[in-house]
């Protein structure tokens, strides 16, 4: 699990039927000072209801699957699974 700032939405016209209906956001990942760590990528959220500017935490790769309004997994790159109220590096 990792720390990113979303800074878009993906519009999509067209795209596979499994993802209708699921939100696309352009995030990027920071490190534990918030600086940007990285590429931008695109991430699902499962609420749709982050917005630009929040820090989020996601996963990436074989964590990172979608679960649709059916029930069914469906396999994203990132996926959003949180949003970060505060955080506390030790020793600051």
């Amino acid at each position: 699990m990792d720390m990113a700032r979303i800074i878009g939405t993906v519009v999509a016209t067209r795209k596979t039927p499994s993802l209708d209906g699921v939100t696309l956001l352009v995030i990027q990942p920071v490190d534990e000072r918030l600086q940007p760590k990285g590429e931008p990528l695109i991430a699902s959220d499962s609420s749709g209801r982050r917005g630009t500017g929040e820090i989020v935490y996601y996963v990436a790769s074989g964590d990172a699957v979608y679960t649709g309004p059916d029930g069914k997994d469906i396999p994203v790159d990132a996926g959003i699974i949180g949003i970060v109220d505060t955080a506390h590096l030790a020793g600051s």
